[in-house]
Order: structure tokens, then sequence, then C-alpha cells
């Protein structure tokens, strides 16, 4: 259903900062966005196009348990999941992981074939990203 993801130029930072300082000062990307905008994925992007709430705030936390790293293939998953209760009455077609510092900064973002949001359609968007 993607048609369209990239790693941001935040999320590049966030990565750099997390990977050679010794005490970093930017957070993981353990939070998630979702929107409506359909633009392209851009490096450039700092925002989701359209965001959206998410049960009465702009991010949500990632599932527990995650990310999870794989050291053979060079992989980081996360999982991101709306309920049946978040973000009913909307085609949600974007996502972007986010870190929680405080403004947070884009990771990623991706663009998707939409999904309208009822009370009977429970969302689960899996990330993966490869270090090649």
């Amino acid at each position: 259903m993607s048609t369209g993801q990239c790693i941001t130029t935040t999320g590049r930072k966030i990565a750099n900062h997390r990977t050679f300082m010794s005490s970093p000062d930017l957070t993981a990307p353990e939070w998630f966005e979702v929107g409506t905008g359909t633009n392209t994925p851009a490096i450039s992007d700092t925002t989701l196009q359209t965001p959206i709430s998410i049960g009465g705030g702009a991010s949500k936390a990632v599932v527990s348990g995650y990310p999870v790293f794989d050291d053979v293939n060079n992989q980081t998953t996360q999982r991101s999941l709306l309920l049946t209760t978040d973000c009913n009455g909307n085609t949600i077609t974007e996502y972007g992981l986010v870190n929680n510092d405080g403004t947070p900064l884009l990771f990623s973002r991706a663009v998707f074939t939409g999904i309208v949001k009822t009370t009977s359609v429970q969302v689960i968007i899996v990330e993966k990203d490869v270090v090649s």
C-alpha cells in the first residue's frame, strides 16, 4: 500500500546524534503521527503535510516492545497501532515517525493508499528501516 517513504534530513540528524554522541541530545524516534496529506515524501519534510489528532494529542507512542533490531539484515522495525477509537472520520494517507523532544523531529514520512478510519477499523502500521 505504500506509495513513498523516506528518512528525512532531521531523521538523519537524530541517527547521527544517537550514534556518535556519548550522551545524545536528541531522543529516539519512538512516537508516530498520522495525517491526510498526499504529497510525495521528501527528505526536506519537517512535519506531516496534514496531521490529525490521535486521541486528543499530536502523536502516540509506538507499540510496546518496539523497535526490534535485526543485526543480520541491518534492519529496524517499528510498529504503530491506531485503535478503533483513534482518528475516526478521517481517510489516513500519511504516517510519520517522530522523536519526543520538546519540539518533536520528523524521522521519516510515508504516504500510502487511503485507509478510511471508522470505529470498526483498527490500523497497524509497520515501518522497516534498513541501513545499507
